[in-house]
């Protein structure tokens, strides 16, 4: 009969406890931790009938948690096409692969695309309406922007949905014209929530099946990367139901977060939500958790610059736009339509602080923890606003989180600490080519990871996979360094050491999801959720080459080997 005691000894275990607790040996029985300490305590409690292995003086961390990412709409739209290098550089090489699906579906059958970025095209551009139907004219096609919150579509795709000249752009988003009024295929925020609807529904009844294997692939690829809990940042009513069928399956292998969002699209105020399950009701591997709010868009983020610091990044974006001889800065400063009055307005606000105070206020009386998406500092403001007007309610929950928080000032940042609001940062978007390329901000950070830290709020990091990579290692490392794609590095002045990064994934991110009682560190009682690295981490030119050698869940090896010791 195999033992139910476990042992790992000769370890550099990092513990991540609020004291920064070091051991050599743990010991689990039945999925929790039963010793922490020296080898010899840990033989002791474990005792002589204990499974141990030895770790080779490899570096061990609690389970690594990612706070923000997509798995269902990624595991969704993956089944379409990926609109991405080398197979797209240009339009031209768009537009065939998008023709090049067609054939394999039935009539009327949706095409779908994914992942494309304007600034990866040489066009420099979205593809057009009539572009999409030059490749496909007699199915609708949808293809979805690598943030999510853009997407274009060809006439039948717009047909079907009803949007024509004479259809009004929606509060808090835009549907892109041409002449005379037409509708030229690119639809912004909420403008695009008409046509991702039926998309989203026609693959959900096409595709169940594909949906299920990426998924279930899905989730082994977070465990071979030490992630031993995920939250999905948006989760439909029709997902939701695919994702308890693939529980049912077995395909959920680690606990999973769903925050729930509004089925009229992801983007739409959730109201309709509000009627169902609450902020940590559980089915099995499967909660629910914050409800989700978008608050201004991505990258149309809702920014308010004074005149000065409008001009300052004005000349930054042409600063940057010399010396490398592209306009790509200033297409990206400008890229959030200014908006002039008594101070320069940028962006895209899905709600009027009214709006979102009444969303909010309903939402925590219902029971929900709240979740709000708010890149730019003019979104994060509207989102305080609102969680002051619940007061009480919400307080209640204990759970108030801003996700993104890209750009901050100082006293932003000493407000949302005083609010007691918690962040859910993405350390790897500083590796993406909009960040590359976007010019500096008087009197702003971009990720102002040190000062939120500094200024005690509780902060976690997170992928926003599909967005950029779910390897939490990648976003350690981006945390710590803070390079840019060109490998510059930004704002070096907002970089964290390696132990508080190291924390942003384990303890900071179960204490944001409410879970810091169960997960997050490796202390006495909690789940053995543990990960090993493939070597011990002495300094910061260990950490930009190590990698995850070893998952255990809930104190089942799920990823790697390791050594048996024999003399434990």
């Amino acid at each position: 009969m195999q033992p139910t005691t476990r042992s790992l000894f000769n370890a550099d275990v990092r513990v991540l406890d609020a004291s920064g607790s070091l051991a050599e040996a743990l010991a689990w029985k039945d999925g929790r931790l039963i010793a922490v300490g020296g080898r010899a305590e840990v033989a002791r409690v474990a005792g002589p009938s204990s499974a141990a292995w030895d770790v080779g003086g490899r570096t061990v961390l609690p389970g690594f948690i990612d706070a923000h990412q997509h798995p269902s709409v990624a595991a969704l739209y993956a089944g379409g096409v990926r609109l991405t290098p080398p197979a797209v550089t240009d339009i031209s090489s768009l537009q065939e692969l998008l023709a090049a699906r067609a054939p394999a579906l039935g009539p009327e059958e949706w095409v779908v695309g994914m992942d494309w970025d304007e600034a990866r095209l040489s066009e420099r551009r979205p593809p057009t309406r009539a572009e999409l139907d030059d490749a496909v004219r007699d199915r609708p096609v949808f293809a979805l922007h690598y943030t999510c919150h853009r997407a274009v579509a060809n006439s039948r795709a717009l047909e079907l949905a009803e949007i024509s000249r004479d259809t009004p752009d929606p509060s808090g988003g835009l549907i892109s014209r041409g002449r005379g009024g037409l509708p030229d295929g690119l639809l912004i925020e909420r403008g695009m929530s008409r046509v991702e609807r039926l998309a989203r529904a026609a693959l959900c009844a096409r595709d169940a099946e594909g949906f299920f294997t990426r998924l279930g692939r899905h989730f082994r690829a977070l465990v071979e990367v030490g992630v031993t809990r995920v939250v999905d940042a948006a989760v439909p009513g029709d997902l939701g139901v695919l994702y308890r069928e693939a529980q049912a399956r077995g395909l959920i292998t680690i606990p999973t977060v769903m925050m729930p969002v509004s089925t009229t699209g992801y983007l739409e105020a959730p109201w309709d939500v509000l009627d169902g399950p609450v902020t940590g009701d559980e089915e099995g591997s499967l909660s629910v958790g914050p409800l989700k709010l978008v608050v201004d868009g991505a990258p149309g983020c809702a920014m308010c610059l004074s005149w000065w610091q409008a001009a300052g990044t004005t000349l930054s974006a042409w600063a940057q736009a010399v010396r490398r001889g592209s306009l790509d800065p200033f297409r990206v400063g400008m890229s959030t339509g200014p908006r002039i009055g008594s101070k320069i307005r940028t962006g895209i606000r899905l709600y009027r602080p009214d709006e979102l105070a009444d969303l909010v206020r309903a939402a925590a009386e219902r029971g929900f923890a709240i979740a709000s998406h708010a890149e730019g500092n003019e979104a994060i403001e509207t989102a305080l606003f609102a969680y002051a007007g619940a007061g009480s309610a919400l307080a209640r929950r204990n759970v108030a989180r801003l996700e993104h928080v890209i750009f901050a000032s100082r006293d932003l940042v000493e407000r949302i600490a005083q609010s007691g609001a918690s962040v859910v940062a993405q350390p790897s978007f500083l590796s993406l080519s909009a960040f590359a390329s976007a010019p500096t901000i008087p009197g702003l950070r971009t990720k102002p990871l040190r000062w939120l830290l500094d200024a005690g709020v509780t902060l976690a990091a997170s992928s926003d996979f599909p967005v950029t990579g779910f390897d939490p290692l990648d976003g350690i490392r981006a945390a710590v360094h803070r390079r840019s794609a060109r490998g510059a590095v930004r704002e070096p002045d907002q970089s964290v050491t390696l132990d508080e990064a190291l924390s942003l994934y384990t303890r900071n991110a179960a204490k944001v999801c409410a879970c810091l009682d169960d997960c997050g560190t490796l202390e006495l009682g909690k789940r053995a959720d543990i990960v090993v690295l493939d070597r011990r981490l002495t300094s910061l030119s260990e950490l930009d080459s190590a990698r995850v050698s070893a998952t255990i869940v809930a104190g089942e090896l799920a990823f790697g080997q390791l050594s048996r010791d024999v003399k434990a």
